[in-house]
């Protein structure tokens, strides 16, 4: 089961399941995902901002995106 923040994208909390790649995507469905070569986890942010992550797992790639999202948020400028 996944559980969505309200008001703000990205996960909340996750309960009884690991999360999948499908989480991820469905969580920020503005970020491509996919597994690389280097058993690696990316992510590209397909529209906006021009941003790219990595993680070891998809959790590890959740929280990636969850940083960079809160970093862009902080950097616009009010009422953007």
């Amino acid at each position: 089961m996944l559980l969505r923040a309200r008001g703000h994208g990205g996960l909340a909390q996750i309960v009884s399941e690991p999360l999948s790649q499908a989480d991820v995507e469905r969580a920020w469905p503005q970020w491509k995902t996919w597994e690389g070569t280097d058993q690696l986890c990316h992510a590209r942010r397909a529209g906006g901002a021009a941003l790219t992550e990595t993680g070891e797992d998809w959790p590890d790639l959740a929280d990636q995106i969850r940083r960079a999202e809160a970093m862009l948020e902080a950097s616009r400028p009010a009422g953007w």
